[in-house]
């Protein structure tokens, strides 16, 4: 196994990592520059789009944008054009702004609110067609989201910041969930829930953020971690046009001068690989 530093770039507050399998692309966003980033499989050069206001929860879409969580609600993001557009306010319940965001496998999107501390907070699921719907009231802040079947049932996976990695019966088409359990506990852990990514073999990878460590659970609980060379890892996600290379994006504010705090990592040789990323359906 072999962990790489991507490039020569620090990110200030990398999150939001997806791998567009279609583009062959790269996409992340640096939170403390209010910017989008990407890099291109053929070209390696880095890209920079700048967001009118903080983004999250950068998702594709099936026409080849990305939707993205800003300041002010959901918005759908044209690299190629350079540009914006305010997709739908956030619900008043939400209490505030979003977090991290996936979609599903039916075009809807799941995110929730973004808290930097324990507070109230909750989930929700938006459809194009049918709006917001509320799925948990009790999640801090959103965070590694995903969609999956586990024993032949469809089930959400929500990571909590100020708690664990929870999974739910869920049913795609009325935007509900069935009773939640916990899917990997953090307790004997270093660091929090941060962003997630699943492999075909079930395995969610999951950033320990100030933990310096990613940590893989299975249905049966914890199956491995890894360390890294980062004390805050804030996302993961597979890519490479075999989906096999595990990518970590990290925060570099308030790390010491000389770390690798910021960087972007490739991590090959995991031995297992990840799916294409579900999209959302913009109409």
């Amino acid at each position: 196994m072999l962990i790489e530093r991507v490039g020569e770039f620090s990110l200030g507050w990398g999150e939001s990592l997806v791998w567009d399998d279609r583009a062959q692309r790269l996409c992340f966003v640096d939170c403390a520059a209010r910017a989008l980033h990407w890099l291109d499989a053929d070209d390696g050069s880095l890209h920079t789009l700048a967001m009118p206001s903080m983004p999250a929860g950068i998702v594709p879409t099936e026409d080849g944008r990305l939707v993205g969580a800003l300041d002010d609600g959901l918005h759908l993001i044209d690299p190629e054009a350079g540009t914006t557009a305010l997709l739908s306010a956030y619900p008043a319940g939400l209490g505030g702004r979003a977090n991290d965001a996936c979609a599903d496998f039916s075009g809807n999107l799941i995110t929730g609110t973004l808290n930097l501390g324990p507070a109230e907070g909750s989930s929700w699921w938006y459809s194009a067609r049918h709006g917001w719907k509320l799925l948990d009231p009790e999640i801090s802040n959103t965070n590694g989201p995903n969609v999956c079947v586990i024993d032949d049932t469809m089930t959400l996976l929500i990571g909590d910041s100020s708690a664990d990695y929870y999974s739910y019966p869920y049913d795609a088409v009325d935007g509900s969930v069935g009773p939640r359990t916990v899917f990997g506990d953090l307790s004997g852990l270093a660091g929090v829930a941060d962003g997630a990514a699943l492999d075909t073999e079930g395995g969610l990878w999951c950033a320990l953020i100030g933990g310096s460590q990613l940590a893989r659970f299975t249905p049966e609980g914890l199956d491995r971690t890894l360390e890294l060379p980062v004390a805050n890892p804030a996302d993961v996600a597979f890519g490479g046009r075999d989906l096999d290379r595990l990518y970590v994006v990290s925060v570099q504010l308030g790390a010491p001068e000389g770390t690798a705090d910021g960087a972007l990592l490739v991590v090959d040789g995991l031995g297992v690989a990840g799916r294409p990323e579900p999209r959302f359906t913009v109409a």
